[in-house]
């Protein structure tokens, strides 16, 4: 599996710039690089919901309770936490809120680093977490991080603009590689509701 500094590589090597030793090297290469590269690893991590990135935690509930609101129970996210996926032990059912004469209330709310609930303790999640440890990497991942690397860094490495659509390029066929792949998790979608629901119900 790639190493940062083979990631930090693999992004030059799009843009036909000279390689690294360690993301620490006294050089513009690496110092842009260094700079951006957890970030947009976050970002990329929290864009699509990549199988490897995907973990389950059961939070206690806190002393501290929220001081307004429809919600009884506050958790702490974990600090791994990037995205939450799901809190609670399944996924919504039908829904006709476009029907509804007053006001509802989400089953959570996630409020900084804190879910607001009246769901009992403790609670089930599941979430993107900040993967550090690039062994755990899927291939597909790899590239597009490196491409999307490669294209936030561009202007300060080469300042070519067509290196830059080089990059974005090989960062959409990662993507689509990913999805044939099956390596991004499709989460469940649930359309609006409108009135041919409804009249199904009556």
């Amino acid at each position: 599996m790639a190493s940062q500094a083979e990631i930090a590589n693999l992004a030059l090597s799009f843009l036909g710039a000279g390689t690294i030793v360690n993301l620490t090297d006294n050089n513009t290469r690496a110092q842009v690089l260094n700079a951006e590269y957890a970030s947009i690893r976050d970002a990329e991590l929290r864009k699509h919901t990549w199988r490897f990135s995907v973990k389950r935690a059961s939070l206690p509930a806190l002393v501290e309770t929220p001081v307004s609101g429809p919600y009884g129970t506050m958790f702490e996210l974990p600090v791994d936490c990037i995205k939450v996926l799901m809190v609670g032990d399944g996924w919504p059912g039908v829904d006709i809120s476009d029907y509804r004469t007053a006001p509802t209330t989400d089953d959570y709310s996630v409020e900084g680093d804190k879910i607001l609930t009246n769901l009992p303790a403790p609670l089930a999640m599941k979430y993107v977490y900040r993967v550090v440890d690039t062994g755990l990497y899927d291939a597909s991942f790899t590239i597009a991080f490196a491409a999307m690397l490669a294209w936030k860094c561009c202007e300060r490495i080469t300042q070519s603009t067509e290196k830059r659509q080089l990059a974005q390029r090989e960062y959409d066929d990662a993507i689509s590689a990913a999805v044939r792949a099956n390596a991004i998790e499709k989460v469940p979608e649930y359309p609006a509701d409108d009135s041919w629901i409804l009249a199904r119900m009556q």
